[in-house]
């Protein structure tokens, strides 16, 4: 089965905040989503199944990430995002402030694990509710 970009555009496009990220996350389950990065720098996801992985823009915005990555930033970040506080483009924005160039979700492991400059683990989140 290969990935079908028209269904992920489609889920990804209905989330309306942060707050709906679980429920974003069982969609592409459903679609046979694997696991993707985010690029920050780039503003394009990346998103894998068993045996492929495709590249789209969607919703992303390429933000500036900054030289040196904040752990505390990216927590700080990732705790106002999941109550809803803030849209998918400014949790980028803070993302690459804090330093963080790409982060990846994983639907398997269900954590989100956040990346610094020099590829180290910033941040492990589970993903709730899947």
């Amino acid at each position: 089965m290969s990935l079908n970009y028209q269904e992920i555009e489609k889920v990804v496009n209905a989330e309306k905040n942060a707050g709906e990220f679980a429920q974003l996350m069982h969609e592409l389950k459903k679609l046979g989503v694997k696991r993707y990065d985010y690029l920050v720098a780039e503003g394009i996801y990346r998103y894998f199944d068993e045996d492929n992985s495709v590249d789209l823009k969607l919703n992303g915005i390429p933000k500036e990430v900054f030289e040196q990555s904040n752990p505390e930033a990216i927590k700080s970040a990732v705790k106002r995002a999941q109550s809803g506080e803030f849209d998918f483009e400014k949790f980028c924005e803070l993302a690459g402030e804090a330093g963080v160039p790409v982060w990846t979700s994983d639907l398997v492991s269900k954590q989100v694990t956040y990346y610094s400059t020099d590829h180290q683990v910033l941040l492990v989140e589970p993903i709730p509710g899947l």
